[in-house]
């Protein structure tokens, strides 16, 4: 009975003892990265770090933080970030965010509202740390940009993982954006928009439907070499990609490769549905030109009607030679997925 008390002391202590190691290393990390990136010209402030979860969890707390690269115009701020890793597995990490951020881009700050917003990490257990998963959900999501415009997500979810059928290095990335609502004044100026010959724009204030998967392939796996891996694209295949609002709705499907010059290079097929919809969505988006648009809704419907279905429009996204077209409409160069060498 005594060896037994000893032994169960003795792991108590040895377990203790290493929440307390743990513990300490996270705090001496997470200070010692704000300590570099001030270092390095970046705005990397923070009231408190705090660790507490003794004795089965770390639980990280990052009160009062602001990121931000002044030259690149970028920043965050947060009044807390919450990290929580259980001891028996540190690989596997969740954060949680406060229901109110604030993001700084070039020319515009926007507002974040959000409930049970989380994300998760999750790496496999190796000395390398590959990625396994990495996941973004929440029960909903606003933006309020400074400019006026706002964005809401209901519940959404967005993932990327590993997917060993691809390769070591493919991942496949998940996501279910709807029900997303719109800002309100471009649902507005849709339905401004008047063009002969086509119905007055009969969308709802809420797109219903927005999901889908895409597998990607990267240069090298996403693991704790890859600031010296650098990996980038080279490979996109839309497996599938479904939206709906109201009578529009669009899918999606295709793969696009990087050519031997290093460029983009495939097709993507795209349908839409009651297509007559869309040019007034263009309009208002400021892609096409009021005075262009009977144009553009003409072309739409003579290529339609190579279709047996006269509500369905079909068109390839095709990227080849360094260029882009969608169906018989140039839009310019094809963007590069191998940088350049030299």
């Amino acid at each position: 009975m005594r060896k037994l008390l000893f032994l169960m002391v003795a792991l108590v202590a040895l377990w203790s003892g290493y929440w307390f190691v743990g513990s300490n290393a996270v705090r001496k990390g997470v200070n010692g990265w704000f300590a570099d990136a001030s270092a390095q010209g970046l705005v990397a402030e923070n009231t408190g770090v705090t660790v507490a979860g003794f004795p089965n969890r770390w639980d990280l707390t990052v009160d009062g933080l602001h990121l931000a690269d002044l030259d690149a115009a970028f920043g965050w701020k947060a009044p807390f970030v919450q990290v929580f890793a259980m001891t028996w597995k540190p690989w596997h990490i969740i954060a949680a965010f406060p229901p109110e951020q604030t993001v700084f881009v070039p020319d515009d700050v926007i507002a974040l509202t959000s409930e049970d917003l989380k994300a998760s990490l999750r790496a496999a257990p190796s000395t390398d740390l590959p990625l396994a998963e990495v996941r973004l959900a929440g029960a909903s999501l606003g933006l309020k940009s400074q400019q006026g415009w706002t964005l809401g997500l209901g519940e959404f979810t967005l993932g990327l993982r590993a997917d060993p059928a691809l390769g070591d290095a493919g991942y496949e990335l998940g996501f279910d954006l709807a029900p997303l609502t719109p800002d309100p004044a471009f649902v507005a100026r849709v339905r401004a928009v008047a063009i002969p010959d086509l119905p007055q724009s009969d969308l709802p204030d809420t797109v219903e439907s927005l999901w889908g998967s895409v597998y990607l392939g990267f240069s090298a796996p996403l693991d704790r070499h890859v600031g010296e891996t650098k990996p980038y694209l080279t490979r996109i295949e839309v497996n599938q990609l479904n939206a709906a609002w109201g009578k529009l709705a669009l899918t999606a499907k295709g793969l696009i490769e990087a050519d031997d010059q290093g460029f983009a290079a495939g097709d993507i097929l795209v349908e839409v549905t009651n297509w007559d919809r869309l040019p007034a969505i263009l309009v208002a988006a400021g892609v096409v030109k009021p005075e262009m648009a009977p144009t553009i809704a003409r072309g739409m419907q003579a290529l339609a009607s190579q279709s047996p279905d006269l509500t369905v429009l079909a068109l390839k996204l095709t990227l080849a030679d360094g260029q882009m077209s969608f169906g018989p409409f140039p839009l310019g160069p094809a963007p590069r997925m191998v940088p350049p060498t030299g």
